[in-house]
């Protein structure tokens, strides 16, 4: 029985009624019909929106309200969550699309209130949030009423000199979509673990890694070598330093000490060649390197059967997969205890799919590409365009705003193909916020296409992680978008480069405002380069197979030219 150790955070909540009188008073419930216009006018007006939200009051019953409710939380920090009638439903998540606020809440009573109203302020603003009004449109919810409630939670945590922030913190998942080994069992879950605060396991992030834990093989980790655990480890933490009453983020090594408690549990010693086991804190000083593998947390079947039987019956009551956002609070009497909060519970958008059969005879010059490597389950077909951006020429890209430019065009050529079938297909990482990692998009730029491929190429002997795990990578499976990785550097895998490299170009046809780009954004159309023949992509995560290959098409676009009977 697991019931002793699973809690929740001490919550309070305002309810959805709270924003309707808000507007009412404040006159803007003209801001409600942002959800007709079009994409570009409603990133164009949002700044505009949350400014008018932060001048706006509340009436004097919500102010009593709130005032108690900061009193009674003193000095603890607060975290402001969205929670409305939409979010979090049955295969409309809305993950990552409304925001959250910390309040340090170390000022004055006035500072503090202050702060808290103007992140509830914020809170009903991101209902306007282009990405949740394209998100809503994208599943058929434009005019469904959108009540935004608030919850406001303390912040599960505790005191390390002037931080502030959990031992544990991250992401679960029921079910793991993401194998990177046959033995791991899908059934027993997933987790994105990080120390500190969990933002950096919800949120997508650069050059920092939370650690990939398969709670049927807790140890059994992606990476094998010391220069990759070294490489994909988390090197930054979120934290609330309360002398400066604020949200930080900080390198690991300027808030890890050799004195913290929980030290032997989330790192180990860098030692170049391995990663040593902290045996005794007794023979470290300032010179010591930590890394932090989470490696003696992992070898702890407490933690992982905890982790397990809390996911599964969530799952069961549920009666769907589902993934949580939680925090572990852990003491040492001896051997850690731990104590699970759940912070947030959603259903998980899983795609119903067969078993995938991928034939062993497609002949080899129709072969595009193979991939080998946390491949899902799952297929497209009739593809016509390839929305191809080459890692290598990206690499070469010698100015920051050629990279910007090359995401705006796939956002246009992504309302172009809104009726053709395409893949989109690039270098490393899609949707970094690190221009030198990938190609900066969110999920409204790319939300037609059917499978998105990142390519993985190695650089200086190091493979770049992709987005598995995070809330871009869920937005792509409600959607129906497969996210597929093409590892390069596996050995095994392969990609036909002089199909994407020599294939004609139809960008300046397809959008001529972006033709400038052509040297670095390629658009096969491919019925008309292979004889009216198009693409199909097989997956199957259990043999960890994936084979994109050209074939007769099945269907004709709205859009192609040409008659049928060239089919």
């Amino acid at each position: 029985d697991i019931s002793q150790q699973v809690g929740i955070p001490d919550t309070y909540f305002l309810g959805t009624e709270v924003i309707y009188d808000f507007y009412l008073l404040n006159n803007l419930s003209d801001f409600m019909n942002q959800k007709y216009r079009s994409l570009a006018e409603m990133q164009l007006e949002y700044p505009e929106i949350v400014a008018a939200h932060l001048q706006s009051a509340f009436p004097d019953d919500i102010l009593d309200a709130l005032d108690s409710f900061l009193l009674k939380m003193g000095d603890n920090p607060v975290i402001v969550r969205s929670s409305s009638l939409l979010e979090d439903n049955f295969g409309t998540a809305f993950a990552g699309k409304y925001d959250s606020y910390f309040c340090p809440n170390q000022g004055t009573h006035e500072e503090n209130f202050k702060a808290l109203l103007d992140a509830i302020r914020r809170v009903f603003a991101c209902t306007l949030n282009p990405n949740a009004l394209e998100y809503r449109s994208r599943h058929g919810m434009t005019d469904y009423d959108e009540r935004m409630g608030v919850l406001l939670q303390k912040v599960e945590g505790e005191k390390n000199g002037r931080y502030y922030y959990p031992a544990l913190a991250g992401v679960g998942y029921s079910q793991n979509p993401y194998r990177w080994n046959p033995r791991i069992k899908r059934e027993d879950g997933f987790l994105r673990l990080v120390w500190g605060l969990g933002t950096r396991a919800v949120d997508r992030v650069d050059q920092d890694y939370p650690r990939m834990i398969s709670l049927s093989h807790p140890q059994l980790r992606p990476e094998t070598t010391a220069v990759a655990v070294r490489q994909h480890s988390q090197w930054y933490v979120d934290v609330i330093d309360l002398a400066e009453n604020a949200f930080k983020t900080l390198p690991v090594d300027q808030v890890l000490t050799s004195d913290y408690k929980q030290l032997r549990l989330i790192a180990s010693l860098d030692e170049q060649e391995y990663m040593q086991e902290i045996f005794s804190t007794g023979g470290l000083d300032n010179t010591s390197k930590f890394v932090l593998t989470f490696d003696k947390l992992t070898k702890d079947r407490n933690f992982a059967q905890l982790m397990r039987t809390a996911l599964k019956r969530l799952e069961k009551v549920y009666k769907t997969p589902v993934d949580i956002e939680f925090v572990l609070e852990v003491s040492n009497n001896g051997k850690p205890n731990y104590q699970l909060k759940i912070v947030q519970c959603r259903p998980l958008s899983q795609r119903e799919q067969g078993v995938v059969n991928i034939p062993a005879d497609i002949p080899k010059k129709d072969i595009l590409f193979t991939a080998h490597k946390l491949i899902p389950d799952g297929q497209a077909a009739d593809i016509r365009y390839v929305v191809f951006v080459d890692p290598e020429v990206y690499r070469e890209i010698p100015d920051n705003f050629t990279k910007l430019e090359l995401g705006r065009a796939i956002s246009r050529l992504n309302q172009q193909l809104a009726d053709d079938p395409y893949i989109l297909m690039g270098p490393g990482r899609w949707g970094s916020a690190n221009l030198d990692l990938g190609v900066r998009v969110n999920y409204i730029d790319i939300h037609n296409t059917k499978v998105l491929i990142e390519i993985g190429i190695p650089q200086d002997g190091q493979m770049p992680e992709l987005s598995y795990g995070t809330h871009f990578l869920q937005d792509l499976v409600e959607a129906g978008i497969y996210s597929l990785p093409l590892h390069l550097g596996d050995g095994k895998s392969r990609l036909n480069w002089d199909f994407f490299r020599q294939a004609p170009n139809c960008l300046a046809q397809l959008s001529p405002e972006d033709a400038a780009l052509a040297a670095y954004l390629r658009v096969i159309d491919v019925p008309a380069v292979t004889n009216n023949r198009r693409i199909k992509i097989l997956m199957n995560g259990e043999e960890d197979k994936a084979l994109g290959f050209l074939t007769e098409s099945q269907a004709v676009s709205k859009n192609e030219v040409g008659s049928v009977s060239n089919f």
